[in-house]
């Protein structure tokens, strides 16, 4: 099984939605991820499900906000009811979810923790985006 994370920066506020008899909870949002090597940001889509999309829907709230996802890469193919046409696409399930904020009052950074109820690369650590400091004192963890 594969894993991947992201860091990155909301793009426009999430698109939340109920489908289906099952009356499934599904939450669409973007981020901007940095390339650190020439300045330019890539934006990718992520889409996460029931109680994932309604934890991301509660608490990825801004504009800008600092998102660091967990996510798998599924298949996503169907028919497009239009013109009958099969379509094969990839789409990044988000499974954990952790949103950093500053804290106004002590001007720390604070970190929320979402936990969701499912689940090769020559990057270095140099590459990767920097992270808020991590004192213990600095951040707090909410698991859902």
């Amino acid at each position: 099984m594969q894993i991947n994370h992201h860091v990155g920066r909301l793009v426009r506020d999430v698109n939340f939605t109920v489908r289906g008899e099952n009356e499934t909870k599904i939450a669409y949002f973007k981020l901007a991820i940095n390339d650190l090597k020439d300045g330019k940001a890539t934006y990718i889509d992520y889409v996460a499900f029931n109680k994932t999309a309604e934890l991301i829907r509660d608490y990825v709230t801004d504009v800008g906000q600092v998102v660091e996802v967990e996510f798998v890469m599924r298949n996503h193919n169907y028919t497009d009811k239009n013109t009958g046409q099969k379509i094969y696409a990839m789409q990044n399930q988000v499974t954990q979810f952790r949103i950093y904020k500053s804290n106004t009052s002590s001007e720390k950074v604070a970190v929320q923790t979402q936990v969701a109820d499912s689940k090769n690369s020559d990057v270095t650590d140099k590459d990767l985006p920097p992270y808020p400091d991590f004192n213990s004192n600095a951040f707090e963890y909410v698991e859902g």
